[in-house]
């Protein structure tokens, strides 16, 4: 009994010391923090925000199309080309002497018409030598006259003597052969005298113009040296390349090619100029470092198109020549075709499809389908990250932002 009441009191004394009271507070405190907690949990579920538990609206991607239409599709190939003159001659002269006329117009881009006096050498040493060879012409002419009348004189004498068929010499057959070789001779002479004489005259050989001259009034000439560059100027030819693949947009060569249509198109002072061509021949060899084949095609003045519109030669220019015509085709833009030749639709349920198709040429900015794509099905136009077959798709509204 003494042994219990002295624990008592030790316990008492244990629980009444400093430490203790501080162990106690600690304990309240986090009690009450608690409480505290509890409550204000209470309060916040009770008057805090209620979540929207209703499911959100479904969101349906908005996509561009257009209707594909069956049609029939005049093909083209476009290129590019210098204009050059059809005909362009380097001009000399045939005979020597010093230049006494030279037509004012014999300067870089004057104009000649056919045959029209361009130049005039010296001619008085050909009129003497024209002289010269027309007096020996003569000569030769009265001496075959001559040998002529001797062999019949001496025909008439052997007949008389009546000793059979006369020899060459007796009718002089030697004499006359001769005679006439002079007289041929002469002639050509004669010929070349004149024409040497008309050489001293320099004329345009056609309609053409001057692109650069070289001789000038009180020049001495001398054979073979140039007088001036011409060209034609009622025709230009544009040579242009087309790639092997293209040519099977264009007609074949016995079937049309040559005569197609060929629109010609360049910028020039300032303004847009178009002209209208033909394909007259093709060169017929592939560039090997091109791998392209030449075509020209001619430019000619008509009722239509005057020889002072046409282009000038040099300048560059685009050509678009008439293909074949396609039927059946699916004219789409570029950017509807993706990299695996399939195309996004839409069918009747609103609902993606992707479908494959045959491309027949793709251009700059649409592309040809042959199949695939029936008439009436929508195309999408729009851009698509990943489209997934069965999407419900709508389309855009007209008049929508």
């Amino acid at each position: 009994m003494q042994f219990h009441q002295t624990d008592k009191l030790s316990l008492r004394k244990q629980w009444m010391c400093p430490g203790s009271a501080r162990t106690i507070t600690i304990i309240v405190i986090s009690i009450g923090v608690l409480v505290a907690g509890v409550i204000g949990m209470s309060v916040l579920k009770k008057t805090g925000p209620k979540a929207d538990k209703t499911a959100p609206p479904k969101v349906i991607p908005v996509v561009n199309t257009i209707t594909a239409v069956v049609t029939d599709k005049q093909l083209e190939v476009t290129t590019q080309g210098e204009v050059e003159a059809r005909m362009s001659t380097q001009l000399a002269s045939e005979v020597m002497g010093r230049v006494t006329m030279v037509s004012p117009k014999l300067k870089a881009g004057g104009s000649f018409e056919k045959n029209e006096l361009m130049l005039e050498i010296d001619n008085s040493d050909y009129v003497s030598a024209q002289a010269r060879v027309q007096s020996a012409l003569a000569d030769a002419k009265l001496a075959l006259q001559q040998e002529e009348a001797r062999a019949e004189q001496s025909m008439r004498d052997w007949r008389k003597l009546g000793k059979g068929d006369a020899p060459d010499l007796v009718a002089r057959k030697p004499q006359i052969a001769s005679a006439r070789a002079r007289v041929k001779a002469a002639e050509a002479d004669v010929g070349k005298a004149t024409r040497d004489l008309e050489r001293t005259k320099i004329r345009a050989p056609y309609l053409c113009k001057i692109d650069k001259s070289y001789i000038d009034f009180g020049a001495y000439i001398s054979p073979g040296a140039p007088v001036a560059d011409i060209y034609s100027i009622q025709v230009r030819e544009v040579r242009v390349p087309v790639p092997l693949d293209d040519l099977a947009y264009l007609p074949e060569q016995g079937n049309g090619l040559i005569g197609s249509e060929v629109k010609v198109e360049a910028d020039l002072a300032g303004k847009t100029h178009q002209w209208t061509g033909k394909i007259i021949r093709s060169e017929g060899k592939v560039d090997r470092s091109t791998m392209m084949i030449y075509l020209v095609v001619e430019i000619a003045s008509g009722p239509n198109q005057s020889m002072e519109d046409l282009p000038p030669p040099g300048l560059f220019v685009n050509a678009a020549i008439k293909g074949r015509m396609m039927k059946n085709l699916v004219e789409m833009p570029r950017s509807a075709l993706r990299d695996d030749n399939t195309v996004l639709t839409l069918d009747e349920n609103s609902q993606l499809k992707i479908v494959s198709v045959d491309v027949a040429r793709t251009m700059e900015d649409t592309v040809l389908i042959t199949s695939g794509i029936t008439p009436g099905v929508k195309i999408i136009t729009s851009a698509m990250e990943t489209p997934v077959p069965g999407m419900e798709l709508t389309t855009e509204q007209p008049g929508k932002d």
